[in-house]
């Protein structure tokens, strides 16, 4: 995985729990207001990128903190543009923590294979805009049935997720 930061505990991004925040790189969306335009802007990571955490890093923090944190929040960017992320999600699983993923609901099929192998535990998708008008917030074209087909996944396969959005003026 490519990891940009670490946020070592919130109490705020995972309902109820204790938790780690982990950010991933890269984003297929180019929306106009991200907050972690860090993680997504080809320039920007180019400037952090000397700060990039190698997944040893991120897991031996995470054995640190075993008794202490309920589970890992994954976000970005994107994670499930990247194809390691089930892996990813089965080291912390094995580690004895709950995961949490944060997305736009853009890969459904990513999605799919993640709650397949019982990988998740808690689902929050971002609803950006009205799905006919995506392509006016998201900065790129999008194929509306992908979000859809996230939205029904997650509602269906979940007992534990939260649809959100962004109020912008």
């Amino acid at each position: 995985m490519l990891l940009s930061g670490i946020k070592k505990s919130t109490l705020l991004d995972y309902p109820g729990k204790v938790a780690t925040i982990v950010f991933t790189m890269g984003c297929n969306m180019r929306c106009g207001y991200c907050h972690n335009s860090e993680f997504v802007l080809p320039e920007k990571i180019k400037k952090i990128c000397h700060d990039c955490i190698s997944e040893e890093v991120f897991f031996r923090f995470l054995k640190t903190r075993t008794g202490f944190l309920d589970g890992v929040v994954i976000c970005g960017g994107e994670p499930t543009i990247h194809s390691d992320l089930p892996n990813f999600c089965k080291k912390i699983k094995e580690g004895g923590f709950l995961v949490k993923l944060d997305t736009n609901g853009s890969n459904p099929a990513m999605l799919e294979h993640l709650l397949d192998e019982n990988l998740l535990d808690y689902v929050a998708m971002d609803i950006k805009y009205p799905l006919e008008q995506y392509r006016i917030v998201s900065g790129v074209e999008i194929d509306i049935h992908l979000f859809q087909r996230s939205i029904e996944l997650i509602k269906t396969r979940l007992p534990d997720y939260e649809f959100r959005t962004t109020v912008i003026k």
